[in-house]
């Protein structure tokens, strides 16, 4: 049995591990963070570390991977409490979503941390399932109100997608990430307004 599909199985040490390595990797970061600390706060040895995961950079991942269905129920949750008609998700969720890239322990492990030790590449396809099902989501509203034509979903998808993560990043290395979230929100929402505007095209297919 190799070690990734052991890391897979339930594990209570593994559970330890991983509420362990949130506390440290929030408070001290990754870098000043070792997996003696690791060990130690989560009461198991090194061998129980290294039945799980290869390295602490893969103990990382794994907690990263564990926050991202927390954001995607939060965003979802906030979302469906503030939206009056189908029609706003897409501008809603946007605005929740920012406002999650503000939480103090998601900035700094998902955005600040993620990146620096995932790398830029693999950091964005972690996350990319989650973009891609909100913003999936949300612009199918818009294509059944004829906002946007079916076949203009895909590029749009991925327009919003590069244009949040870019948001992600700038929250992530503001001095003021409120401020920053402001901007990146009014940017958002003239984009979006943009959107909303029925084309010719789009009006002309609608049934009468």
């Amino acid at each position: 049995m190799t070690r990734t599909s052991q890391a897979k199985r339930p594990s209570k040490n593994r559970d330890k591990l991983l509420a362990a390595a949130r506390r440290l990797f929030a408070d001290r970061g990754y870098a000043d963070t070792g997996t003696e600390d690791i060990v130690r706060e989560a009461g198991v040895t090194r061998g129980a570390l290294y039945h799980q995961f290869a390295d602490k950079r893969d103990l990382f991942r794994a907690l990263l991977e564990q926050m991202l269905p927390e954001i995607g129920q939060r965003l979802f949750e906030e979302t469906m409490a503030r939206i009056a008609h189908d029609r706003d998700d897409l501008q809603v969720g946007c605005q929740v979503l920012l406002g999650i890239y503000t939480d103090p322990e998601v900035r700094r492990l998902f955005l600040i941390e993620g990146p620096a030790v995932l790398g830029l590449a693999d950091w964005k396809a972690l996350q990319a399932p989650l973009s891609t099902l909100f913003l999936d989501h949300a612009l199918q509203h818009l294509v059944d109100e004829g906002f946007i034509a079916a076949d203009e979903m895909r590029p749009v998808n991925e327009l919003l997608s590069g244009a949040l993560q870019q948001a992600a990043l700038g929250i992530a290395s503001a001095e003021n990430p409120q401020d920053a979230r402001a901007g990146y929100a009014l940017g958002l929402d003239r984009l979006i307004a943009g959107l909303m505007r029925r084309s010719p095209e789009t009006a002309a297919a609608q049934p009468a």
